[in-house]
């Protein structure tokens, strides 16, 4: 009675975590996460306002329900354990398998024992076979009366380096995630250079509030321009006047207003009051006409009112209410530490699938049967060589 072998469980696992199925099975869970976050809007992090924005409009949106949904981590599902853990997970696999196929590669390098049942090829002659496979760029390797046919190395190298770029690829999520930052919103005038908060990085703009300069490793995006003024005052003297923009604000003697919305300050030595704002029916664009209206205070009548486009000086009486123009940028700023580990990953993955597709991995075996004249085949045969009923 023949005895089996008992079968090596460390190898059952090995062959499960480097398996199709498994790699699959966590490509299509993750996939499916990611959908989720493009059709439910995800929870904006450290930004009370936005949060605040956002939860209105997921209330709107999903009623009764949204509590429930938050509950169960629908509006967080990037940064739960679960997801985190299924792109552990897929590292964990595609590692794996990298080690397996660069062990493939090595190992192909010689030729093997033929693997599987031969078969018959019909009405084929060897050498014409062995002829047109090294035409079809095939490596053929032979010892007497056998032939080894296959594609290495590039068959075995594209799945290196698909699962290499999809490392690379998880690896610059990772630096971006943990290292990685974003603020949106960002406004900045012509000539200012500033610092961003919590970080040493620093953004400006020209004084044509054209070109955006920023600290070398982040990237900006300009979502909008808009007209913008530095304002001074001064009384009949030349004397500057102090100009104040709230109540509770310290008296300056200039003033930058960002025009992305209707602006107002005070000149409380003068007893006036000045409003800002782009001028009707017309695109915001950085020199956009400026509607400049001046009110006597009290009684808050309305005693000037004209359309500036540039810089421009008003004279209201004895004072003088000079407007500079100083454009504004409203810009994201953006630090990727993992950008070229990502972009370097995404160029090998589709690289090495589309190399595995025009390549794929194939490796048979001819033979011919001694003074029977018949060829034999075992192993991945191509389509193009026909098989007959049986060895």
């Amino acid at each position: 009675m023949a005895t089996q072998t008992p079968r090596d469980p460390w190898r059952a696992i090995w062959q499960v975590a480097t398996s199709n199925g498994l790699l699959t099975a966590l490509l299509l869970v993750v996939a499916a996460g990611l959908t989720i976050t493009a059709w439910l809007p995800q929870t904006p992090l450290a930004d009370p306002i936005a949060y605040a924005r956002w939860f209105s409009e997921a209330q709107a949106r999903f009623g009764k329900a949204t509590q429930t949904m938050q509950t169960l981590g629908l509006f967080t599902i990037t940064r739960s354990f679960g997801f985190r853990a299924l792109l552990a997970l897929l590292t964990g696999c595609l590692l794996l398998r990298l080690v397996e196929n660069s062990d493939r590669l090595q190992q192909s390098r010689e030729m093997a024992e033929p693997a599987g049942e031969w078969v018959a090829l019909a009405s084929v002659r060897l050498p014409d076979v062995i002829d047109d496979l090294r035409r079809q760029h095939y490596r053929v390797l032979s010892k007497p009366l056998l032939f080894q046919a296959d594609r290495w190395p590039w068959a075995n190298l594209f799945p290196l380096l698909a699962h290499t770029g999809a490392l690379l690829l998880l690896f610059g999520l990772l630096l971006t995630h943990l290292w990685g930052w974003r603020i949106e919103g960002l406004i900045i005038q012509s000539g200012d250079r500033v610092t961003l908060p919590g970080t040493e990085k620093w953004v400006a703009l020209d004084d044509d509030a054209r070109r955006v300069t920023h600290s070398p490793g982040i990237m900006t995006l300009v979502e909008e321009r808009g007209p913008g003024v530095r304002a001074s005052a001064a009384d009949g003297t030349g004397q500057p006047l102090p100009l104040q923009q709230a109540a509770e604000a310290d008296p300056v003697t200039q003033l930058a207003l960002a025009l992305t919305k209707d602006q107002h300050f005070a000149i409380p030595e003068a007893q006036l009051g000045v409003r800002l704002a782009p001028q009707p029916g017309h695109a915001v664009e950085a020199h956009s006409p400026v509607l400049v209206q001046i009110y006597r205070s009290p009684p808050g009548q309305l005693i000037s009112e004209t359309v500036v486009e540039g810089d421009a000086e008003l004279r209201v009486g004895e004072v003088t209410l000079e407007l500079i123009s100083v454009p504004y940028v409203r810009l994201t700023a953006t630090l990727n530490p993992g950008l070229w580990p990502t972009g370097a990953g995404l160029v090998l993955l589709v690289a090495g699938l589309l190399g595995s597709a025009a390549w794929p991995v194939r490796r048979f075996w001819l033979r011919e049967e001694p003074g029977a004249g018949e060829a034999k085949g075992a192993g991945d045969l191509p389509p193009n060589l026909a098989r007959s009923e049986g060895a």
